[in-house]
């Protein structure tokens, strides 16, 4: 399975998007090529975007998980004949989510600045497109309320991940 997310990680968005435009619109005529018509055009770029990103959390998630089942805890939860499925959704899965929750708040930055070539590709309307354009004709204004945009959006993820990992791990309440 490792070797699924390390393909999936290292692919380009803007790749993928050709390959997936190529099979699915082109090929099997499921999906719209271009636009902003009704839900199915979205459906491709946001495959397009989560590909990389998801796998790259499922990569993260699967080593803690690996590493939670390896703790003491672990063990003792065995040892009173806890079952392997019961350990991993009640116990471990707890220990292996703050890290995956941690680095999706910090990968909230790049998926707002990855939106540029997957628009491109899909020829979609976005925040993207109007930051390149209001770049392009120096509007000031609009660059720097998209900023101030995407600097609060990325504050607030970060905060609900910080907030989420409280929930996660009870040991990081308690003040060192």
């Amino acid at each position: 399975m490792s070797g699924a997310e390390l393909v999936a990680v290292s692919t380009p968005a803007f790749w993928l998007g050709i390959v997936l435009l190529t099979v699915f619109s082109f090929r099997l005529n499921l999906f719209p090529v271009a636009g902003a018509g009704d839900w199915r055009s979205l459906v491709l770029p946001v495959v397009t975007l989560a590909v990389p990103f998801g796998s790259l959390l499922a990569q993260v998630l699967r080593e803690g998980m690996e590493a939670a089942l390896h703790q003491p805890f672990a063990l003792t939860a065995r040892s009173r004949g806890l079952s392997g499925t019961a350990l991993r959704l009640r116990h471990a899965l707890r220990h292996a989510a703050v890290p995956a929750v941690t680095l999706s708040g910090w990968l909230a930055g790049g998926l707002l600045g990855g939106t540029v070539l997957v628009e491109t590709v899909f020829a979609r309307p976005g925040l993207g497109r109007v930051a390149l354009d209001a770049i392009s004709n120096r509007d000031i204004p609009v660059v720097v309320g998209l900023v101030l945009l995407s600097a609060a959006v990325y504050l607030v993820v970060n905060a609900l991940a910080d907030l989420l990992c409280l929930w996660a791990d009870p040991r990081l309440r308690s003040p060192a």
